[in-house]
């Protein structure tokens, strides 16, 4: 279950150190043979993988090495979600007007408070002599007192009387809606007995609003959470062979901090290779997923839903078997799903969801002649002074998996030249494995790799390596096993070789 260029670490190892033994030999006089030691080594699978693959992660999860690939995290705030609050208001010729509060998609509103929002008054009056003027918004409260817009009419000698009066910010103010109405009064009087009169006219509008906070029924609506693709490269060098997980899974994860029942819908979730596509089935796809969400006691927390399609609830298992390297999804939220209009919800301004999806490979299933490749610039010029020679690999192998590899020379257009090896060559043995797939102990393997004077010759005139490798689990891959972050293979690496005159220096 190594992937891509970092399985081919152990097959390159090889070929590289004949690249390279040269460079670890010091000055020698003339000597018909020598026989030296080149290189000790101790690789873990982490060495193997190096830091990533391009585009995933190598972790520990639960004890076991795993493979994550990660999709984008999509977010959308409660400001992208809801629409602004439409501009209210309304035209009073009498003392009491009450009017429905209503917002698009059936939302509700029981309670709300106001971070942002005026209100204009325009008055008029036929009435000749000063008023005072008292403009109240009966469900319209701050620190328990009700908003008041005060103002005095003054009568110049001219009727009508038009009046603006300057914006009122009602920031901060809360609103609260038992009935889903807002009623607005006014009390005009005159200030030379305290006579109330009725005016033609009261105009208000509210505008510019948005809220802090809004509790109530939001409705039935469908959010739209945006579409995303997971490339996964785990199968790209992949050319023959079988290679299986025995318990690959997607993770989706939810962070919800709206307070209301929201339940996914999801539009697409398949894997895909060139043209080839295929679903991933479930009955909880199938079903919707029920996010969990904050109750009324916990605003400003999130909750959190991860829900996991596996081999025993999904197919996801069976689709990998066409090797996929793109995993896409699309999925939206939709709220109030069951639209019960007694349940009460809330959102604040920075309530959000953040949508995620992951694929996880732990490293436990099994291969067989799985077989990749890997092409390697090289520069042997510096073989002139050998004219025979062969190394002496000794491998000890932790790792539940054997190793076969032919390595073979290239020109510089790429033509074959010569094979390293006679024939493909296995220089790792799998170490033994007990009843749940972990190695109990190391295999040992030595492998001589000679080159007369005729590979050496097409060795120093070649400027590429093809390195083939193919590698099975053990029992010729039909058990699954398992890679543990611990187990390593060491490598010692001699060379023998036949000199033609004094080399290093």
């Amino acid at each position: 279950m190594i992937t891509r260029t970092h399985i081919l670490f152990i097959g390159f190892l090889v070929s590289a150190l004949i690249w390279s033994c040269t460079k670890d030999v010091q000055t020698i006089a003339y000597n018909p043979e020598i026989a030296v030691p080149l290189f000790t080594s101790s690789t873990s699978i982490q060495d193997l993988f190096g830091e990533n693959t391009d585009t995933a992660e190598l972790v520990v999860k639960d004890g076991n090495l795993t493979l994550i690939y990660r999709g984008e995290i999509l977010k959308r705030d409660a400001t992208e979600l809801f629409k602004a609050i439409p501009p209210f208001g309304g035209l009073m010729t009498d003392t009491t007007i009450t009017e429905p509060f209503t917002l698009e998609n059936q939302i509700q509103l029981t309670k709300a408070r106001f971070t942002k929002g005026t209100i204009s008054v325009q008055i008029n009056s036929n009435v000749p002599e000063d008023l005072d003027f008292v403009l109240e918004f009966v469900q319209v409260t701050k620190n328990g007192e009700t908003l008041k817009i005060n103002a005095t009419i003054d009568y110049t000698g001219t009727l009508p009387v038009f009046l603006n009066l300057p914006p009122t910010d009602i920031a901060g103010y809360d609103i609260a809606l038992a009935s889903q109405d807002i009623t607005v009064r006014y009390s005009a009087t005159k200030q030379s007995d305290g006579t109330p009169v009725i005016l033609p006219a009261v105009i208000f509008a509210v505008t510019d609003v948005e809220f802090s906070y809004l509790e109530g029924y939001f409705g039935y609506e469908i959010f739209d959470i945006r579409r995303d693709t997971i490339s996964m490269d785990i199968f790209d060098n992949l050319l023959q062979g079988n290679l299986q997980f025995a318990e690959p899974k997607v993770i989706l994860f939810v962070d919800n901090a709206f307070g209301f029942p929201v339940r996914s819908m999801v539009n697409v979730l398949r894997v895909s290779k060139g043209s080839t596509m295929l679903e991933v089935e479930s009955m909880a796809l199938d079903d919707g997923i029920d996010f969990l969400y904050p109750g009324l006691s916990e605003v400003g927390q999130e909750k959190r839903t991860e829900v996991v399609f596996d081999k025993d609830n999904s197919n996801f298992k069976d689709i990998l078997n066409i090797y996929p390297n793109t995993l896409d999804y699309d999925i939206d939220a939709i709220s109030n799903p069951d639209q019960i209009p007694d349940l009460i919800g809330f959102t604040t301004d920075s309530s959000y969801f953040r949508i995620g999806l992951q694929v996880e490979l732990p490293l436990y299933g099994k291969a067989s002649d799985y077989t990749a490749d890997k092409e390697y610039e090289i520069d042997l010029s510096a073989l002139d002074d050998i004219s025979a020679a062969e190394l002496k690999l000794v491998a000890e192998n932790e790792l539940p998996l054997e190793v076969i590899i032919q390595a073979t020379l290239l020109d510089g257009d790429g033509n074959a030249l010569a094979t390293l090896l006679p024939t493909e060559e296995q220089i790792l043995t799998a170490a033994p494995v007990d009843a749940n797939g972990y190695s109990t102990g190391a295999s040992t393997k030595i492998t001589f790799i000679p080159a007369d004077a005729t590979l050496l010759e097409h060795m120093r005139n070649a400027k590429k390596v093809l390195i083939n490798t193919r590698f099975s689990t053990s029992e010729q891959g039909q058990k699954d096993v398992r890679i543990r972050e611990s187990d390593e293979v060491h490598i010692r690496l001699g060379l023998k070789a036949t000199l033609d005159k004094e080399i290093g220096g």
